[in-house]
């Protein structure tokens, strides 16, 4: 199979093949359909009525659409499109929305080959869109995919008609896999920037993750979410999960009702580190939110520049998370936080509690108290309170009033662990004892196939901190004292029989689906660690193993057009090169003797056939009979083999050729 196509030269009013419509219009859906989700439903209507209209019109023979047809349609949707923008699109969604509309509208106006020429560019523009709303392994099939069927379009409109498409696929294949040393010398050597050059900022209401805030029901709300938050690989073995805290926004302001972030002092804590640390790679989904969420309690940290931490001791980003981030850390579960004398501002801010509010709460709280008159008594006196009263643990608990801890403590007694962590919180304080609450994640899923930690949206939790002079900052968590059978669980829906034949399909079903679950989601983390993982820090750490010393912008460029250069001259012999060993032996012997006599001063044209030469050079030196003559032998054993099949061997022709060459 030839993979390097003679494509014939064209010009812009060629006429334009019937076949070509069905990839033209492939080419369109290809490119289009992954943005469907991000679009208005009047953009949707519009482009999918363009494309019904342009397939109806091609089957009943096509013809262009008339001006006055087009420039009103076209003014109509660029106006909607400037008033979305106004309203509800960032430029980048207006941009798409508007190459959508134009490769779609351009099928209404095929005169030739130019105009495909400009929806095959479009198509491959729109293509480099598609990662504006996701990067996983998934949008890498697709766009290799579409890629393809871009490529085949293209290569169909220069190629034989009838030519069956797979066999057009087939030569787009190989042209892409040709292309793919050039595009992994531009992976590795193109200089990485710390931020993208463009993006895509979603809205607040798509923020997912934790935010800044807690209220009773929100983190339940929140573990409905099967999303992924972050996935850790852990270069040691994995910690119990009793220590497998992930800390994240601690909220120190309460108002009755909700709880809010105080502390925004970028001064690191003082941090104890006892027992052994714990290495690992965080490799964090965009939240939009600042912090980090390492394992308690981070004491280093690389991957994100101008990182700090605050003085409640968590560790955030000086700008939003935006895209995923792959993060290392050294943490120690065991420790010790603002040990020794707490500020008197934190004190305060830790013991602040609404005033009127939740009476019943602190005159109990004081009541306990006077029982129990340290921290650590106190304690575990409300643990021991929330486990033997019958408190009940549940995703669907009952409104709170205006005093939500009265209401919650002494009446309604079911909630989510943002109700007990509150609870805790509050009747701390109400006895004296600086406390907060914080938010994160708990524990996480490995997946047995790449030994990854997956830790999900579902994985949302709240627990407490009370401090000590002696111990400084405690976690308590009061939710993981309540009995099981006080949890409540959503029951399988028993319509369908209980029967034990159907209890194994469903077990077995089950199985299977995890079991493909974990596959593929190791396949996508191996595709972030190694694709999309490629950070700036990453780039420099790989040219450092080539013995590149402090590899700035400067030299990581110099680099990449080294290695652009080198890679182009390598494809250049390999075309070249393929070209030559797709002759005919026959052939490239009687060019090797057509450039002989070049170099002797005989002028050959690239055009003449054998003969016409022979003939010519009769004529123009006919003082030379035994050129001629050899030439003449040369030109019909060639002839012969090329044209006649004859079986000619091969030591005939170069023994003509030689004797050609030692002509006078």
């Amino acid at each position: 199979m030839n993979i390097f196509p003679q494509l014939k030269p064209v010009t812009a009013g060629d006429y334009l093949p019937h076949a070509e419509f069905p990839w033209l219009l492939a080419v369109v859906l290809v490119t289009i359909l992954p943005h469907f989700p991000h679009l208005p439903y009047w953009i949707i209507t519009v482009t999918l009525a363009t494309l019904l209209y342009f397939f109806l019109r091609w089957q009943r023979g096509y013809h262009a659409v008339s001006a006055w047809i087009k420039v009103p349609v076209v003014i109509g949707v660029a106006a909607a499109i400037a008033i979305e923008l106004s309203y509800n699109f960032q430029f980048n969604q207006a941009s798409i929305a508007a190459l959508i509309f134009c490769i779609s509208i351009k099928l209404l106006e095929l005169k030739g080959r130019r105009d495909v020429m400009v929806i095959v560019a479009l198509g491959y523009f729109l293509l480099l869109t598609h990662y504006f709303y996701a990067q996983d392994f998934l949008t890498g099939l697709w766009l290799f995919a579409s890629a393809l069927v871009v490529t085949a379009a293209l290569l169909h409109l220069y190629d034989d008609p009838a030519n069956p498409a797979l066999k057009t696929l087939k030569t787009a294949f190989f042209l892409l896999l040709q292309a793919i040393p050039l595009a992994l010398v531009l992976y590795l050597l193109f200089p990485r920037i710390d931020h993208p050059l463009w993006g895509v900022h979603k809205p607040q209401s798509s923020q997912t993750g934790l935010s800044g805030t807690m209220r009773p029901g929100q983190i339940s709300k929140l573990v409905e979410s099967n999303e992924i938050a972050f996935r850790v690989q852990f270069f040691g073995p994995i910690p119990p999960r009793r220590q497998l805290y992930w800390r994240g926004p601690v909220l120190s302001q309460y108002d009755g009702q909700n709880w809010t972030v105080n502390d925004y002092q970028p001064q690191a804590p003082p941090i104890e580190a006892r027992g052994e640390p714990v290495r690992y790679s965080l490799t964090l989904e965009p939240h939009h939110r600042l912090w980090l969420l390492p394992l308690e309690m981070p004491t280093s940290f690389t991957g994100v520049a101008n990182a700090y931490f605050i003085r409640s001791g968590v560790l955030q980003s000086q700008y939003p998370i935006t895209s995923r981030t792959r993060l290392e850390f050294v943490s120690y579960p065991e420790y010790r936080l603002d040990r020794g004398e707490l500020p008197r501002i934190s004190r305060y801010i830790n013991l602040q509690l609404p005033a009127g509010r939740n009476p019943r709460a602190q005159e109990f709280a004081r009541r306990l108290w006077a029982e129990n008159p340290t921290p650590e008594q106190m304690s575990a006196r409300l643990l021991r309170f929330f486990r033997e009263e019958p408190f009940y643990y549940t995703l669907d608990p009952p409104l709170l009033g205006a005093n939500a801890m009265d209401d919650f403590i002494f009446n309604s007694r079911q909630g989510f662990c943002e109700h007990y962590a509150s609870a805790f919180v509050v009747l701390m304080r109400a006895a004296g004892v600086p406390a907060r609450a914080v938010t994160g994640y708990l524990g996480g899923e490995v997946n047995p196939v790449d030994q990854v930690l997956t830790v999900r949206q579902s994985a949302a939790h709240a627990w407490a901190e009370f401090w000590t002079a002696e111990n400084g900052w405690t976690r308590v968590d009061p939710t993981a004292v309540i009995p099981p059978e006080r949890t409540s669980r959503e029951i399988l829906n028993q319509q369908t029989g209980n029967s034990p034949e159907f209890m194994d399909i469903a077990l077995n079903a089950a199985t299977w689906l995890q079991k493909t679950r974990y596959y593929w989601e190791a396949l996508n983390n191996s595709w972030n660690q190694w694709v999309l993982g490629y950070t700036p820090e990453r780039q420099r750490e790989f040219f450092s193993r080539f013995g590149l010393s402090n590899p700035d912008l400067k030299k990581i460029s110099l680099f990449f057009a080294a290695g652009v250069t080198l890679c182009l001259i390598l494809l250049a012999f390999f075309i070249l090169r393929k070209r030559r060993q797709s002759l005919e032996p026959a052939w490239a012997i009687w060019l090797a003797a057509c450039k002989k006599l070049n170099r002797q001063g005989i002028e050959t044209e690239p055009w003449e056939t054998p003969f016409a030469l022979v003939k010519r050079l009769k004529t123009t030196y006919p003082e030379r009979p035994e050129l001629n003559t050899a030439l003449s032998h040369l030109a019909r054993l060639v002839c012969a083999v090329r044209y006649e099949n004859a079986p000619v061997p091969m030591r005939l022709l170069k023994k003509a050729r030689t004797r050609l060459e030692r002509c006078p």
